[in-house]
């Protein structure tokens, strides 16, 4: 009879993981799913180490479960295409680095040698207050005298620096967030550059803000065929749908992949990527990698991108 009931509780155990994971997997594309599956590589984590512990302890239809699971889960981490690295663009190269500072951040002085020492041509910055605007435009203007800075209390304050000049900049406000646009002279050519912050999905109305907010990029991005880069905090994972769709309605390609985890940062570590830069397919990639950045619950993302020679 006790063996009866085990077997019964663990019956009822397996099939409740598999509700979660079919929840996780297959739900509408809505608030609090979106949520849950933004930790996606997180779960199936979990689920595969449920299933060694069942393992184990002989809990056979447990373990088969917790493998299903797993599997069914880490299945929906589809990521758009990423661009490859080709290595012969033979035109002009881009270094491009984002920082989100984290607007209470005290940590002024090392994060400008943390800017310094990125060697970027382009630093695209998020959560710049006005303190932080005057931090980095004093700590900067030497190697990075072309600045944007659009300041604010928020949270969603946003600055672009570039070594090279800006041919064109302006602030474009998207949802109630600042997008900073610019043209920027690489070698002999412009590039179009959208440092980009996009609103925070801690509520239904910001998740409803956000893909907003990417559906009008999209579209701006699709209107003009020039050589874009797109670089900020999106606010989104790469299988995520609000990303998907932005990749297929703008064009772009990611240039970072499900391993340049960025946010919340934990010493060398952080756990699902936020921070993103896309380009035209007339960009290429030669390398993309993260860095610690002081004081702030993101890790640093940095890009090499090379325009391809027959690129206008």
């Amino acid at each position: 009879m006790t063996l009866h009931r085990s077997r019964s509780r663990e019956f009822v155990h397996a099939t409740l993981l598999l509700v979660l994971a079919t929840t996780l997997a297959f739900s509408p594309d809505a608030y609090l799913p979106m949520l849950a599956r933004a930790f996606m590589l997180q779960w199936a984590t979990g689920f595969a180490a449920l299933a060694i512990i069942a393992a184990i302890r002989g809990r056979w239809w447990f373990t088969w479960s917790a493998l299903m699971a797993a599997l069914m889960v880490v299945a929906q981490v589809r990521v758009p295409e990423m661009r490859p690295s080709f290595g012969e663009g033979g035109g002009p190269s881009l270094r491009v680095a984002q920082m989100n500072v984290l607007q209470p951040n005290s940590e002024h002085t090392e994060v400008i040698r943390c800017a310094m020492a990125s060697h970027a041509d382009l630093i695209s910055f998020q959560e710049v207050s006005p303190e932080w605007a005057e931090v980095l435009s004093v700590g900067l203007r030497g190697t990075y005298p072309y600045q944007h800075i659009e300041p604010r209390t928020d949270c969603y304050g946003i600055a672009l620096f570039s070594r090279a000049p800006f041919t064109d900049v302006r602030t474009i406000v998207v949802g109630g967030s600042p997008f900073v646009e610019a043209l920027v002279q690489v070698g002999e050519r412009s590039v179009r550059v959208l440092a980009v912050h996009a609103s925070s999905p801690t509520s239904y109305s910001h998740f409803k803000t956000r893909n907003a907010q990417l559906d009008v990029l999209a579209k701006s991005v699709a209107a003009d065929d020039i050589p874009t880069v797109v670089v900020g905090d999106l606010n989104t994972v790469p299988w995520d749908r609000a990303y998907t769709r932005f990749c297929r309605r703008s064009g772009l390609t990611p240039r970072d992949g499900t391993d340049m985890r960025s946010w919340p940062s934990i010493g060398p570590v952080a756990l699902i990527p936020l921070d993103h830069v896309l380009a035209s397919v007339d960009v290429t990639t030669i390398a993309t990698s993260t860095f610690h950045l002081p004081g702030s619950d993101h890790r640093g993302l940095l890009a090499e991108l090379q325009l391809q020679a027959h690129a206008r």
